[in-house]
């Protein structure tokens, strides 16, 4: 089984790193079909997402609410998953 078959049955997880206005849509699109770590260092946005709160107001409250992303902030967290998604800003 290849690891995009691992992902789809459930067996494998993704994560992706950095949860703001590019992250967050992309999370939440995969975990309409795959496991994800959506993992962010800043504790306080972790926070509001767990309480079903989109600060980036990118895919709504509704969306958070019934979202499978497991949100964390801690790193250890992203040794669960096989497959990365960095989303984070990147200084020119």
């Amino acid at each position: 089984m290849d690891l995009y078959e691992k992902l789809v049955s459930g067996e494998e997880k993704l994560s992706l790193v950095g949860l703001g206005y590019v992250g967050m849509p992309i999370a939440v699109a995969f975990a309409r079909k795959v496991k994800v770590v959506g993992f962010d260092l800043n504790e306080q946005k972790i926070g509001l997402y767990q309480s079903g709160i989109d600060p980036t107001n990118e895919v709504g409250g509704e969306v958070i609410k019934n979202t499978s992303v497991e949100f964390t902030a801690d790193a250890s967290k992203l040794r669960e998953a096989k497959f990365h998604i960095v989303a984070v800003p990147t200084p020119v």
